[in-house]
């Protein structure tokens, strides 16, 4: 009924700290990368969302909005709209920056 265990307390408990260590070890990288891939994404998100915005407003007025740069949820995003001369069409373009890369999302107005 009562086993003896006497000795096996600090062996234990070291196999139970490694195996924890190693689990951690392993797992904490990949939980870091997954949270930047979130925050990557929402924030992508939201540039399609403003480029989105920009070509309605271009399309429905004609004209651009005059926004130059747009700050939502602490991000910035630079809107850039550029008459093109040829076919007299516009381009909006939405930059911005992820973890010091810096992306771009264009799309022209029809």
């Amino acid at each position: 009924m009562f086993w003896r265990n006497d000795g096996f307390f600090l062996s234990e408990m070291l196999l139970s700290l490694a195996a924890f260590l190693m689990g951690s070890a392993i797992l904490l990288p990949i939980a870091i990368h997954v949270i930047n891939q979130t925050v990557e994404s929402e924030k992508k998100a939201t540039a399609i969302n403003l480029l989105y915005d920009e070509l309605m407003y271009l399309k429905i007025t004609g004209t651009d909005f005059g926004r130059r740069f747009i700050e939502q949820n602490g991000d910035k995003y630079e809107v850039v709209v550029t008459k093109i001369e040829e076919d007299s069409s516009w381009e909006v373009c939405i930059h911005y920056d992820i973890a010091q890369r810096h992306y771009e999302k264009c799309a022209p107005a029809e």
